[in-house]
């Protein structure tokens, strides 16, 4: 799409109230987006930008209903927004 993948806020966002600490996302997400580091024995977002643009597999998979993203509507209106502007 010719957009900067930093200028695309679609990452994950965890809730600690809900979170069980099982790190599913942590093993299941191939791109590095979680971490422990200095948060055990919960997930952190360490490197948000590495998350796919729609994928919400992480989401999926949390036994705990800890992870959320930004609506596909929002989404699709971001992405119409920095379209425009990058076109």
């Amino acid at each position: 799409m010719d957009i900067p993948r930093e200028e695309i806020p679609w990452f994950p966002s965890i809730n600690y109230e809900k979170c069980i600490g099982c790190l599913t996302c942590v093993s299941m997400c191939p791109n590095n987006v979680y971490d422990v580091e200095g948060n055990e024995p919960h997930p952190v977002v360490k490197n948000p930008y590495n998350c796919v643009v729609g994928c919400q597999s992480c989401a999926k998979m949390c036994p705990g209903k800890a992870i959320s993203f930004p609506s596909r509507e929002e989404l699709i209106k971001i992405l119409r927004e920095l379209r425009r502007k990058y076109s």
